[in-house]
């Protein structure tokens, strides 16, 4: 094996080793976390040293939800505690939520370290653009269910209150659980691209496969907008659906390319030539039947 083929890494470990290491690992995630976690809890907002300061004490975390409430909720709706422990709840849970979202880089510092010497090169190169594209998109997801989707589901939303009759009173609780799924909800259908290029990249499925059960994936996609969208209504699940409708097409048209890259392969192998003997052009590793090689990852075209 070439030495650019080798993993980075090729220091063998018992398993032990392995898990003190993951151990190791795991307990600077829980650290950070938890220290990020207090901190959103404690900290106060803005720092001044009056009496007036102390008697208005506020932490970081009621400012974000300060935030996400003025950005979020119409106005002429308000809020409810409906039982004694609620606004603690939130306050819990939302400092956690938050502690893991910063706590992000170092998180995924300590799986890249942990996982990256054992990969080949040919794994790096498969494995990283994909996984940069799925957290960007996911991350661009989150922006959009933020800042498009909930403020327009809420006002969507009010609009039946006064049809009903109703009092535009929330609980607190479920005011934050439907932002909460809504954003996240909204990320992970911007990863779907990804997903869907990724398996026609290996060869798993056909990007026919899309184009002819069209009718039935979208239906599909409505029924699971809705399932994890409960709160959000009629309106959110239709907005759902349109952006997932266009995240699909755009990716059926970049795994096209994929596809034709893997058909040309096959033509070559079958054509006769050098991919006949079933060996990679390239590093001379036996193919296997694959398109792409095991050891350097490239396409035989």
């Amino acid at each position: 094996m070439r030495q650019e083929e080798k993993p980075r890494d090729m220091k063998e470990m018992t398993i032990l080793e392995h898990l003190i290491e993951l151990k190791n690992r795991v307990k600077v995630i829980l650290i950070t976390v938890g220290v990020l976690t207090l901190a959103m809890m404690v900290v106060p907002a803005e720092f001044r040293f009056d009496v007036e300061f102390l008697m208005a004490y506020k932490p970081l975390i009621s400012l974000i939800l300060d935030m996400i409430r003025s950005h979020v909720m119409p106005e002429g709706m308000r809020l409810i505690g409906l039982t004694i422990t609620s606004p603690l709840e939130i306050y819990f849970i939302a400092s956690l939520a938050f502690g893991l979202i910063f706590a992000s880089p170092v998180i995924a510092y300590e799986i890249y370290m942990y996982v990256d010497p054992a990969l080949y090169p040919h794994e790096r190169r498969l494995i990283y653009p994909f996984m940069t594209a799925f957290i960007l998109l996911f991350i661009a997801g989150v922006l959009f269910g933020y800042f498009v989707i909930t403020p327009f589901t809420f006002k969507a939303m009010l609009i039946f209150f006064s049809l009903t009759g109703a009092e535009p009173v929330l609980h607190v609780i479920d005011f934050y659980n439907t932002i909460f799924i809504i954003v996240v909800a909204t990320g992970a259908v911007f990863t779907t691209p990804v997903i869907l290029v990724l398996l026609v990249r290996v060869g798993l499925i056909g990007t026919d496969v899309i184009t002819r059960n069209r009718k039935y994936i979208y239906g599909i996609a409505y029924i699971v907008a809705a399932i994890i969208t409960p709160d959000g209504g009629m309106f959110t699940n239709l907005f759902l659906l349109a952006v997932f409708i266009v995240l699909i097409e755009g990716a059926v048209i970049v795994a096209r390319r994929y596809e034709k890259r893997r058909v040309e392969a096959e033509e070559t192998i079958t054509s006769g030539g050098e991919l006949q003997l079933g060996r990679c052009k390239f590093c001379g590793e036996e193919l296997q039947g694959q398109i792409f090689c095991p050891r350097c990852g490239r396409a035989q075209k």
